[in-house]
């Protein structure tokens, strides 16, 4: 069989996915009613059938998928370019499906290894960038956009489909999936941005013991994957830490051949 042959019976990836919608919106919901207020908003703000879809997870009567669990599923599941995972209780009366696309293009030029965008945030040195009205502030605007961010609050995220992202599968809850979800696209080397998109939350949030358990978990979880090791690659053998001065020592070939010996007599009791 000639070569040509063999390639015209396989399917060729493309670079560029064609997504059959601009953006997909995915939200979990209690109040059916409160939600199609939502998404009768996000339409008369130009987030039509032409450009948009909307998916929602029935929790009216359980709980049956949680933030994380869904997130995951919709990043699988939906149609368009951006998934835009939001709370129920959000109204789109200020800024509209224009603008906001206008932003998301001109970061795909400016930065195309974005991974997530909201409207409120906070930074490495933990300042905040916010862009909301709520019942406790109206057209509130602090800091500069769009923001290098490395949490997103969870009212109003956008995640880029064209990245390899998800959210991290041990969690369960309805809380800090934007923080996970910030953390693994920056373990993949992408960034993440508060820009100025305006809207209203009926909300403003609220921190229970049901965020605490799960900060508490998130806290433990980053505590196991950040943890120093030696890594027997197939080809190399090589020690990774957060300390430059530890990267150093322990990479030394006489402490790589020591460290293997230790762990091969370990392995053997």
């Amino acid at each position: 069989m000639k070569s040509i042959d063999i390639l015209n019976s396989c399917k060729e990836l493309n670079a560029e996915k064609a997504y059959k919608k601009v953006f997909s919106f995915c939200t979990l919901v209690t109040r059916p009613e409160e939600y199609a207020e939502m998404v009768a908003s996000a339409r008369n703000a130009g987030f039509t059938e032409d450009i948009a879809e909307f998916y929602y997870f029935d929790n009216k009567k359980s709980n049956t998928y949680d933030a994380y669990k869904g997130i995951n599923k919709a990043i699988r599941d939906v149609e368009g370019e951006y998934l835009i995972f939001c709370h129920q209780d959000i109204l789109f009366n200020y800024d509209n499906a224009h603008k906001l696309l206008d932003i998301l293009r001109k970061l795909d030029v400016d930065s195309p290894n974005w991974g997530v965008v909201g409207n409120a945030g906070k930074d490495e040195f933990g300042l905040a960038h916010i862009r909301i009205s709520d019942p406790h502030y109206e057209d509130l605007r602090i800091g500069n956009f769009p923001a290098n961010v490395m949490t997103l609050d969870e009212n109003f995220l956008i995640i880029n489909r064209k990245q390899n992202l998800g959210c991290t599968t041990v969690f369960r809850g309805f809380h800090l999936y934007g923080t996970d979800l910030c953390q693994n696209s920056m373990k993949l080397g992408l960034v993440n941005f508060a820009v100025d998109f305006h809207l209203y939350h009926k909300s403003p949030g609220k921190v229970d013991q049901s965020y605490r358990d799960l900060q508490t978990e998130y806290i433990n979880w980053q505590k196991k994957i950040k943890q120093a090791d030696f890594i027997w690659a197939m080809c190399s053998n090589f020690y990774t830490s957060s300390s430059k001065w530890k990267n150093a020592f322990f990479n030394l070939k006489q402490i790589l051949r020591w460290a293997r010996t230790v762990h091969k007599r370990q392995s053997r009791k």
